[in-house]
């Protein structure tokens, strides 16, 4: 049932970041020039926010699991987290490579095509900087694995962002008596 809340958080902290760029999607959208990178730009700020949230979430998950587990929490428990967490946009990509080519040009493949664009919105900036290829679909499905894994090996470890950020920084004091 934990394993079931955890990926259940994964995907909804994903969706999250996926409904905020969708909803806010009009903005560059309405840019005249240089519609394209101002997309992939507006991407890669929702990607910041997204696996921002996205870890923090899994972290607090790796807190909740490592109270209750006796024995200790697996690290790679947080992968399987956000691999389960993040089926559901694998399924979608895999529908989408399986059944766009066959669709033509329908109105049903460009449906299938923006609902695609939308569910990975905040990894698009990766995608299109890698020039479309099968390779940076790969890369982009990959990350939420990874940011679960790393967010739930902080929440078990007990670390949280900003002490990974912040290691070897200087007290304030210090730096102003120099």
């Amino acid at each position: 049932m934990a394993f079931l809340k955890g990926s259940l958080r994964a995907f909804a902290s994903y969706s999250a970041g996926v409904f905020l760029f969708t909803f806010f999607l009009i903005a560059p959208l309405s840019m005249e020039n240089n519609r394209n990178t101002w997309i992939a730009v507006y991407s890669l700020v929702f990607f910041v926010f997204t696996v921002i949230f996205l870890f923090k979430q899994i972290r607090k998950t790796g807190e909740e699991d490592i109270r209750k587990m006796e024995g200790g929490a697996a690290p790679l428990r947080g992968a399987a987290l956000g691999f389960v967490g993040f089926l559901p946009y694998l399924i979608l990509e895999l529908v989408y490579f399986i059944f766009y080519p066959r669709l033509g040009g329908t109105s049903g493949a460009n449906i299938l095509h923006a609902i695609f664009r939308c569910g990975f919105g905040p990894m698009y900036f990766i995608i299109r900087f890698s020039g479309y290829s099968w390779y940076s679909y790969v890369i982009s499905s990959l990350i939420i694995p990874v940011v679960t894994f790393l967010g739930y090996v902080s929440g078990i470890k007990g670390k949280s962002l900003s002490d990974v950020i912040l290691t070897g920084k200087r007290d304030e004091e210090d730096f102003l008596s120099d």
